[in-house]
């Protein structure tokens, strides 16, 4: 059902930001088994206003069932001259389906329509469902791992070239 009636868009009004931010508070709180977290909220709040390249949604007519937030070159923290998937995440609900996939491959084509070359991102290396994804989609870790910012689990960036 959820597989065939989303439809996956780009979007830029800062309602459709709000509601993303929501989504990801509670993506982060189902995957990590832990209650809503404003400092999830504010860093995600942060994300959402840095230099954006683009935001793509998936949704059925109502509230995002899924997005994926690209933004400028560096907003991760780390210099680079690649896009930035700064957020990724597919409610609970709507997981299993191929929505983060086709938003994954909709944010990658966002970033090569828009000039870049590479886009990269960061993941936690005990994120197996999320590192599937990306490998599958051609990213590859670089560098070493360094602690999260918020969970000081490890994290990785991750890069991919993109078609243009």
């Amino acid at each position: 059902m959820i597989g065939s009636s989303f439809v996956v868009r780009t979007a830029d009004d800062e309602s459709t930001a709000d509601s993303c931010v929501a989504l990801w508070v509670a993506a982060v709180a189902d995957r990590d088994g832990v209650p809503a977290s404003d400092a999830v909220r504010a860093r995600a709040h942060g994300k959402f206003a840095a230099e954006r390249v683009a935001l793509v949604v998936a949704d059925d007519g109502g509230d995002p069932l899924g997005f994926a937030l690209v933004t400028a070159p560096g907003s991760g923290g780390t210099p680079s001259d690649a896009a930035y998937l700064s957020l990724l995440a597919v409610a609970p609900s709507a997981q299993g389906h191929g929505l983060g996939r086709r938003l994954l491959a909709a944010a990658v084509d966002a970033a090569a329509a828009a000039g870049y070359d590479r886009c990269e991102l960061h993941a936690l290396d005990d994120n197996a469902p999320a590192l599937a994804l990306y490998t599958s989609a051609g990213f590859r870790p670089v560098g070493e791992p360094f602690p999260h910012a918020l969970n000081g689990r490890p994290t990785r960036v991750w890069q991919a070239g993109v078609a243009r």
